[in-house]
């Protein structure tokens, strides 16, 4: 923690998606809202995110804010909004961070540290309109957005062949870049070894996504920010990102708003320690992983999208692999699916 932060005595810096905190003040015993227990609550949320998990430290801080409102003093409530704005800016949410940092009380004297706090928070959170486009994956061959215009047309160290009598009209054959693949299908493809289709479907969403990255944009707000990072991440992702070998012995998914869980609720989505930031899919017979690869604006709405690639087992040597652009415009709805490329 720096010199600036340890001065004013922030004992919070958190980040993940979460709703507008209201200043709503529903009863709320004292023993509950005491400040022992809220400075409880403020250093188990750090502790969360300290572990790296933003989502569920930012909902600790929006429950006790909610809670414990009305029982709190004027320099609490100061102190309490400061972190959640902070928090807010972290998480990719500039105007919720303005939104809650303007809940701070009127009545903090301006040479307080608090006061001092918000002040810096607030001159934050006015910078932090941008949400700069992001790539999160190092296999995808780049490192920044401005390389992939490049990339797509550096050519690979192997190549793939045109099904016989599939676009006639291309004289080129072999496929060895990205910029080739534009306008060919999966079945244009000549057959191969089951031990070299999952590579070049790989390579295929790689192309897929590094092309969409030279056309994405800063966003103005993000509500997908960390979601392979919550507490209970099939809960957000959607019932589409499921298999169809997943659909064995249950009805299909029943489309927009059904999340992952809700339809496969034996499924466990847990943090895989053996890779940071992705997610280890198990169940009975399954076994998949989720990787996210990329974020930014890819359809110029001003939310944050994400880009994650799925691979997925059930029950043999069949791989099903699929990549998925995905959006989120409100903070407790399940992601929706605006592109996939299997």
């Amino acid at each position: 923690m720096n010199r600036w932060l340890r001065g004013c005595a922030l004992a919070l810096m958190v980040a993940g998606p979460f709703a507008p905190a209201l200043a709503a003040e529903p009863p709320a015993g004292a023993a509950s809202c005491s400040k022992a227990e809220v400075t409880k609550r403020r250093r188990s949320a750090e502790k969360l995110y300290r572990e790296g998990r933003f989502s569920e430290a930012v909902e600790t801080l929006r429950r006790t804010k909610e809670t414990c409102w009305s029982a709190l003093d004027a320099t609490d409530r100061g102190w309490l909004v400061s972190d959640l704005g902070l928090a807010a800016l972290r998480a990719g949410q500039p105007e919720v961070c303005r939104q809650v940092l303007d809940e701070a009380p009127a009545e903090l004297d301006a040479g307080s540290r608090v006061a001092k706090a918000i002040a810096h928070n607030r001159g934050l959170c006015q910078k932090g309109d941008a949400l700069p486009v992001k790539v999160l994956y190092r296999w995808l061959g780049i490192s920044d957005p401005s390389e992939a215009s490049a990339a797509l047309s550096r050519s690979w160290s192997y190549s793939i062949g045109l099904r016989e009598g599939s676009l006639p009209g291309r004289r080129d054959r072999d496929i060895d870049r990205c910029t080739e693949l534009d306008g060919v299908e999966w079945a244009d493809l000549e057959d191969m070894k089951q031990i070299d289709i999952g590579p070049a479907l790989s390579q295929r969403q790689r192309c897929w996504t590094m092309k969409r990255l030279t056309t994405a944009r800063p966003s103005r707000v993000s509500y997908v920010r960390n979601v392979l990072s919550t507490k209970a991440p099939g809960t957000v992702l959607p019932s589409a990102m499921a298999p169809p070998t997943s659909y064995h012995d249950s009805a299909a998914p029943d489309g927009a708003g059904q999340s992952w869980a809700a339809f496969a609720p034996k499924l466990r989505f847990e943090p895989d320690p053996e890779r940071p930031g992705e997610v280890r899919i198990t169940g009975e017979y399954e076994r998949g992983q989720l990787e996210p690869w990329a974020v930014g604006d890819f359809n110029g709405d001003g939310f944050e999208d994400i880009v994650i690639h799925r691979t997925m087992s059930y029950g043999g040597s069949l791989v099903e692999i699929s990549t998925f652009l995905l959006t989120r415009t409100r903070p407790d709805d399940v992601l929706t699916v605006l592109e996939q490329m299997d």
